[in-house]
């Protein structure tokens, strides 16, 4: 499968939108409730094109095979803009098919090469062990473990906290 990643158009807001809009998806991600208005989605593109202006996140509507099929962001930058966390949603139909790997080695190159990072970090939960995967497929190494972290679905889980170096 052929995966890009590219700069964010408001037009990718109802495909983004309908991938996200999944329980399986959405459980995924922090931040988002459960059914996903359309007006949120269309806001975080809006979003996602603004903030390249600032600095202050480089959000990527991922492509396979020239379909939208999740997205990418490097975001929360340090105060100096030398670190930012990446964070990446992927459709279902778009699972275990090395999309996610692909795109985030893409974002990480290109904060490496066109934004001079010295470090890209993501955090993930430790019930959801796929995520941990693509950070590990990608490059990035288990940096350390903050236990009971995060309360999903009434249990308490670990974050597991990954980091790539330059």
């Amino acid at each position: 499968m052929q995966v890009k990643i590219r700069k964010p158009k408001l037009s990718d807001a109802r495909e983004l939108h309908q991938l996200i809009n999944d329980p399986e998806v959405i459980g995924n991600l922090w931040g988002y409730p459960y059914p996903c208005p359309l007006s949120r989605m269309k806001e975080d593109v809006q979003n996602g094109i603004k903030d390249w202006t600032t600095g202050q996140a480089y959000a990527f509507t991922i492509l396979a095979d020239d379909k939208i099929a999740g997205s990418v962001v490097l975001e929360d930058p340090n105060e100096d803009k030398g670190r930012y966390e990446i964070g990446i949603f992927i459709g279902k139909d778009f699972w275990n098919k090395g999309v996610g790997t692909k795109a985030i080695k893409q974002a990480v190159e290109f904060g490496f090469q066109e934004l001079n990072l010295y470090k890209i970090q993501a955090d993930t939960n430790s019930d959801r062990p796929a995520s941990g995967r693509i950070m590990e497929k990608a490059g990035f190494r288990l940096e350390g473990v903050r236990p009971k972290a995060e309360k999903r679905d009434g249990q308490f889980v670990d974050l597991h906290m990954w980091g790539v170096t330059k």
